[in-house]
């Protein structure tokens, strides 16, 4: 079995309508790409942007559906704002379906980290402070 190189790439910037266009032709790969160019800039409307990821959230491909987790992370990284409450309570839920819970976790951590830096700063402190294992 040969093996493969891969190589890593930021995608460009992109917009809502090139991830339509995209899931419209079928075409996974420019969905992804899409998806992860639309979060990554700064380049759009935070608003439109945290819609679009919430709406695919429930997407029939888990490729898609867990990358949208991602990317609602993101937002909150680069446009340093998301409507909070609508987007955690959605990621807590989505948290129960098997291939969501870790990229769930990880954007539910990527909010509480961007958009409260204090509040994840003294939980880092608190859990380090708690773990037994280190006090030797």
């Amino acid at each position: 079995m040969p093996h493969e190189h891969h190589v890593f790439h930021n995608p460009p910037s992109a917009t809502p309508a090139e991830v339509h266009a995209a899931l419209d032709r079928g075409d996974l790969s420019g969905v992804l790409n899409a998806m992860v160019g639309t979060a990554l800039y700064g380049d759009g409307d935070w608003k439109e942007l945290q819609e679009l990821h919430l709406q695919l959230l429930t997407h029939d491909d888990h490729q898609v559906s867990a990358l949208a987790a991602t990317c609602l992370g993101h937002i909150a990284r680069v446009y340093r704002q998301l409507d909070e409450g609508r987007v955690v309570g959605t990621l807590r839920r989505v948290r129960s379906i098997p291939h969501l819970s870790g990229t769930a976790d990880d954007a539910l951590g990527d909010i509480e980290v961007f958009l409260h830096p204090r509040r994840a700063r003294w939980r880092g402190r608190l859990w380090r402070a708690m773990r037994p294992w280190t006090w030797i």
